[in-house]
């Protein structure tokens, strides 16, 4: 009934959600054609990491990923990230634009279920509680809520960032290992997860250390199969 009513109230797919254009109720994600066209959605990914992979590439692995220690399963990203996908990510997680999340999970959804991906349980990539009191909410939590009400897979919020980081966008791969070593803990009272498959979200792959770090605990407390889906990264480098 509250989610009807907050519908009632701020109705989906009156405007475009890059460009604010009025839009029909039956645009998908709530995109007007030409920004749906605009999206470069991740059609042939790198069966480790996920990022695009181009006619370069002969191997469905790349290059990076051939000598990286990943011990996730298989990560995914929906689209590439570029200055539109920069600026609606960036209203999300700063200009208080919640409403996003519902948009971003639909997205996500219908690339899990392209991919064929299942799992029992979404883990969402947790902030520092001086981050997320600054904040007032943790984007990676907003997107497995509404992905928990889409596929109806409940969500363990149960990793615990203990350490307020600094941004890691500026670092390179060897900084951020060396800044997220122990950062992660796990809800030592938390057994559902043991041998099940679960299903981390985060907004953005950049290098991947981040939700490699959180599968690493994960794994020790006895998961099985770990899959991670973002919404966005970037290209190759290699």
């Amino acid at each position: 009934m509250i989610n009807d009513f907050i519908d009632y109230i701020y109705p989906r797919n009156i405007k475009c959600i890059l460009c604010k254009n009025p839009i029909s109720k039956n645009n998908s994600y709530s995109l007007c054609k030409d920004c749906f066209n605009k999206l470069n959605f991740i059609n042939k990914g790198c069966l480790i990491c996920g990022k695009p992979l181009t006619d370069f590439y002969k191997n469905d692995i790349c290059l990076n990923c051939e000598t990286n220690e990943y011990v996730f399963t298989k990560a995914l990203s929906c689209v590439e990230y570029d200055d539109n996908i920069h600026k609606l990510i960036y209203s999300f997680k700063y200009g208080a634009k919640t409403y996003l999340s519902y948009n971003i999970a639909e997205i996500m959804n219908d690339k899990l279920k392209y991919e064929g991906i299942d799992f029992d349980y979404i883990i969402p990539v947790p902030l520092h509680k001086k981050r997320l009191r600054k904040r007032g909410y943790n984007q990676s939590l907003l997107i497995s809520k509404q992905l928990s009400k889409i596929n109806k897979k409940e969500v363990l919020n149960i990793v615990v960032r203990n350490e307020n980081t600094e941004f890691l966008s500026k670092l390179s791969k060897k900084e951020r290992i060396k800044k997220l070593e122990n950062v992660f803990t796990l809800d030592k009272n938390e057994n559902r997860i043991y041998k099940k498959d679960v299903l981390i979200v985060d907004d953005i792959f950049t290098t991947g250390t981040t939700v490699n770090e959180i599968s690493k605990i994960l794994l020790d407390s006895g998961v099985n199969k770990i899959y991670v889906i973002t919404f966005a990264t970037g290209k190759n480098i290699y």
